[in-house]
């Protein structure tokens, strides 16, 4: 018997030295230069001290991680000796065992990530409360966190100051989306999208309805308004009819008489019954200032994505345009009596009052449109549509989004008629959308730049007029290409949400400043902000994933 072992062992110990090399294992791993050598040296002493700390602290899980980590460690040996062929071994040598440093730096990162783990368990669950009668100082536990904050505050962190009676309409909203939402993917992942088309237009009809509907429960209707008279019907439906001819002339959409009057229905169906609404009293106003928390949250990081897009992609568009410009012989002379007028009907009375050197300098701020003049001609040829899209979008790229915040509530009022009043809420979130529009635009211009020039001119050869060609061959083609960074700017739209409540909104960080400055739930930042960063991450999780679906779905389609 002890012949036979003492033969295995020999043979054991005579393939290891076939296909094992210790010089050469020592220079790749500890001495192959001094560096290396003090990393590994450095390396080990750490995770021996960590390993013996962790020993101490949590002797079972730490033999456990040893264990397991020995067991890995054969394993890898196993398979790079060619003794035993495993995939685990296979993809520890990949990814975690490929070196002694690696070795000991995976040794190293577990005991690290079971220590948070085990402290993040410990503070959340094991030493945690969860009644809200115990988010008093007096009833916390100092070793663990207090959760029944965020179920006594709920309503103040779903709603903020929205009335309590009406909560049903918020109910009802989110209900709404849920529904429609849960619907489109059924329909998208069964296929029935495809296949059964009033099916697809009655769910894109609703979407399109869906803010309208969701601002009607939210914001309520009233019977009278600035917007409910003769005027705006006669104009809104001129507006409609207007975009039906000229898509039709464009040749974008087929002319029939039930898309015709489809078309001239739509505006007067919708002001009828938004005044029937308001005639109801079914929906009483809410005004918008009582949004808050996370309802606010969602309201403006919604609005602010359906506005940004289109007017992004109109930016886009208008700063790639290539249509005549005005002629030098235009520009000059209108430019040059428009200086002249300004310096001597301005510029005196501003010297008068001049009292400073740069006030003195602003007086002649009338050469200012020889200037513009200028550029308009030698950088953009004359294209008026060019030179005012890029103007926005440099003007407010080079603004930080704050300073826009603060601009759009204080110089909102001057562009409104005498007695109009607009809620700070509304001006934050025009003055959002236009800070999201201008990064939007530089995104879509970059798909529309990585189109060939092949797709231009194909367009123009089989007869395509420029809004077809945009519409159908363009557009679909640049979009696909930069879904990525649109969805990039929409997580970051949701996210940045969150500086609004600098300006004085309470959105869910605002909101939890509040929360916090109440004697009850005094010092307890830690459970709300970690509630507001999983809200965060949710919803950016959520848009992500789906980028991902769109992203794989096109590129299959596109082969």
């Amino acid at each position: 018997m002890a012949t036979i072992t003492e033969s295995l062992t020999e043979r054991f110990q005579g393939t290891i030295d076939r296909r094992f090399n210790w010089s050469y294992w020592l220079n790749d791993n500890i001495t192959g230069s001094w560096l290396k050598t003090i990393w590994v040296i450095i390396l080990a002493l750490a995770t021996l001290g960590l390993t013996i700390g962790q020993m101490s602290a949590s002797p079972a899980a730490t033999t456990i991680t040893l264990v397991f980590w020995l067991i890995g460690i054969l394993l890898t040996a196993a398979e790079g000796l060619h003794i035993r062929y495993n995939r685990v071994g296979r993809w520890l040598k990949a990814n975690l065992l490929s070196s002694l440093s690696n070795t000991l730096l995976t040794l190293f990162l577990l005991l690290i990530i079971y220590a948070l783990a085990d402290s993040i368990w410990q503070w959340a669950v094991v030493n945690a409360t969860f009644s809200p009668e115990l988010t008093e100082p007096q009833y916390r536990n100092p070793d663990g966190a207090t959760w029944g904050v965020i179920i006594s505050a709920w309503d103040l962190l779903m709603v903020g100051q929205f009335p309590r009676e009406e909560m049903v309409r918020v109910q009802a909203a989110a209900i709404f989306i849920v529904v429609l939402a849960v619907a489109s993917y059924i329909a998208n992942k069964t296929g029935i999208w495809e296949r059964v088309k009033p099916v697809q237009r009655i769910l894109t009809a609703l979407w399109v309805l869906s803010p309208i509907v969701v601002f009607i429960l939210l914001a309520g209707v009233s019977a009278e308004g600035p917007l409910l008279n003769p005027t705006t019907l006669i104009i809104g439906e001129v507006l409609v009819l207007g975009t039906f001819a000229l898509l039709w002339w464009q040749r974008v959409i087929q002319f029939s008489w039930p898309a015709l009057i489809s078309w001239a229905l739509a505006w007067p169906v919708f002001y009828v019954a938004w005044r029937l609404i308001g005639q109801s009293e079914l929906f009483p106003p809410i005004n918008p200032a009582l949004w808050g928390g996370l309802l606010l949250t969602l309201i403006i990081a919604s609005t602010v994505i359906l506005l940004s897009f289109p007017l992004g992609m109109a930016l886009a568009l208008g700063r790639r345009s290539e249509v005549r410009g005005i002629p030098w012989w235009l520009i000059w002379p209108v430019a040059i009596i428009v200086t002249i007028w300004g310096l001597m009907n301005s510029t005196p009375d501003l010297l008068g009052r001049a009292q400073f050197w740069w006030q003195v300098f602003l007086a002649f701020w009338p050469i200012l449109i020889l200037v513009a003049a200028y550029i308009l001609q030698r950088m953009f040829s004359g294209n008026v549509i060019a030179a005012t899209s890029t103007a926005f979008i440099e003007f407010i790229r080079g603004v930080p989004l704050i300073t826009l915040l603060f601009m759009a509530i204080i110089m909102a009022p001057f562009f409104l008629p005498d007695g109009a009043d607009i809620e700070n809420i509304v001006a934050v979130i025009l003055g959002y959308a236009l800070f999201s529009a201008a990064y939007m635009a530089e995104l879509i211009r970059g798909g529309l730049q990585a189109i060939p020039r092949g797709q231009y001119d194909a367009a123009d050869a089989i007869g395509l007029n420029s809004l077809q060609k945009m519409r159908f061959i363009i557009l679909p083609q640049a979009i696909t290409i930069v879904i990525p960074g649109i969805v990039g700017q929409f997580i970051g739209s949701y996210k940045s949400s969150s500086l609004v409540a600098i300006v004085g909104l309470f959105e869910l960080l605002g909101i939890i400043r509040v929360i916090v400055a109440n004697p009850q739930w005094i010092g307890l930042r830690q459970e709300l902000f970690i509630f507001a960063g999983i809200i965060y991450f949710t919803g950016s999780f959520i848009m992500s994933s789906y980028s991902r679906r769109l992203e794989s779905r096109l590129r299959v389609g596109q082969r």
